[in-house]
């Protein structure tokens, strides 16, 4: 019982700190290769960071100016535990054992692929690597502590010829894959779904008018539904193994 109190005065602390909480009911779900977790507890906050890569450069007779950059990478950084038991307002039912979700978040840290990270009634909703990830125990209970830090994947096709408008360097080349997989999580709509299904099997370029035409199939389709798995491939979307779609 001695984390569930650490917990709450964390809890307490991260409120009065931040102003704010997560939304009542919010959840966070990290799926990566067809396999997924939903963590038991939800973080008291969780911080995103935008760069733009803005520059400044020195000219005679001016002195320093600032260059508009293009934007960076999304990180996101959270921390919680993962219970040892139930508690009464928190986890209501005994959770899988803490290292079960350990080593899961460590074997999505080694596939090789990206993640795709979903925090319910927010926008989050991004591919992210898993940048780091520490955790401890503190009290006892068996409860595990972590930190986690996620940093935003953005895919770029081997079959793009666009060139980098600052460079002129052809763009940074991904491993192309045949299937992705994506869980229909709470808090993601039907452009979500389409976005992510377009994302990594077509050029930049192609993209948009892509998403478009696959969100007004899937506006039409049965069966399609929060708690959906998709088996996406650049010809199709597979749904929980059943409805077909054809691009």
């Amino acid at each position: 019982m001695a984390s569930f109190s650490n917990f709450l005065s964390q809890v307490a602390d991260s409120l009065i700190s931040s102003g704010s909480g997560l939304n009542t009911g919010c959840k966070l779900g990290l799926s990566c290769a067809g396999d997924s977790i939903t963590f038991p507890v939800a973080p008291p906050n969780f911080e995103v960071s935008n760069t733009y890569n803005n520059g400044t450069v020195n000219v005679n007779n001016l002195g320093d100016i600032n260059m508009l950059g293009k934007r960076g990478l999304v990180t996101i950084k959270f921390s919680s535990f993962f219970p040892a038991q139930a508690y009464d307002g928190i986890a209501n039912d005994v959770p899988d054992s803490p290292y079960t979700y350990v080593d899961k978040i460590n074997s999505f840290a080694q596939k090789s692929q990206p993640c795709q990270l979903v925090i319910s009634n927010t926008k989050i909703n991004l591919n992210v690597t898993i940048d780091s990830f520490d955790y401890s125990e503190k009290d006892g209970t068996s409860d595990v502590y972590f930190s986690i830090s996620l940093r935003e994947y953005r895919y770029v096709l081997p079959n793009s010829n666009k060139l980098n408008n600052t460079t002129g360097l052809g763009s940074r080349v991904a491993e192309e894959q045949k299937e992705k997989v994506i869980n229909w999580y709470p808090g993601m709509d039907l452009m979500d779904v389409a976005a992510q299904s377009v994302g990594q099997f077509f050029p930049i370029d192609e993209q948009d008018a892509k998403q478009l035409s696959v969100f007004k199939t899937l506006v039409k389709t049965k069966n399609l539904k929060v708690g959906s798995i998709l088996h996406v491939t650049k010809q199709s979307i597979q749904i929980d193994d059943k409805t077909k779609i054809n691009f």
